[in-house]
């Protein structure tokens, strides 16, 4: 019996890899007669073997921690173009508000000047005031 076994995890390490004349990709444990094959056993860790098991956790525990790291990386940089954009955005909006609290002309797209009255200005310049209460803080 234990010849068997020992014959059976000898012969365990050979692995075939072969294109048929289809060029669907073949695998087998012995190399076809009619064509071609790569052996590739040896490139092959096992993968139901307790000390492979044990040696790869750690990679997996290792690769977890990349995948978090990147994954908290990724959403730290989010985070900042966020903040960036608010700033970006709170600072046009308090800069267009100076400009409605003091004297203003609008000019349209076509260069000419767009007539608003005083309590339209002021009524713009309270929207924007709330607006930048509520985003910026």
């Amino acid at each position: 019996m234990a010849l068997i076994l020992i014959a059976a995890t000898a012969g365990a390490e050979e692995l075939y890899r072969w294109v048929d004349k289809d060029g669907k990709v073949h695998f087998g444990d012995r190399p076809p007669l009619q064509a071609k094959a790569e052996e590739i056993g040896d490139e092959l860790q096992p993968v139901n073997s307790a000390d492979a098991t044990r040696a790869r956790k750690p990679a997996r525990s290792g690769q977890r921690d990349d995948l978090q790291q990147q994954y908290q990386n990724r959403k730290q940089r989010q985070q900042q173009q966020r903040q960036q954009q608010m700033a970006r955005a709170c600072q046009k909006a308090r800069r267009d508000l100076r400009i409605l609290r003091g004297r203003v002309a609008f000019v349209d797209d076509s260069g000419r000047e767009v007539k608003m009255t005083e309590r339209d200005r002021q009524r713009m310049a309270a929207e924007l005031q709330r607006e930048i209460g509520r985003v910026c803080g």
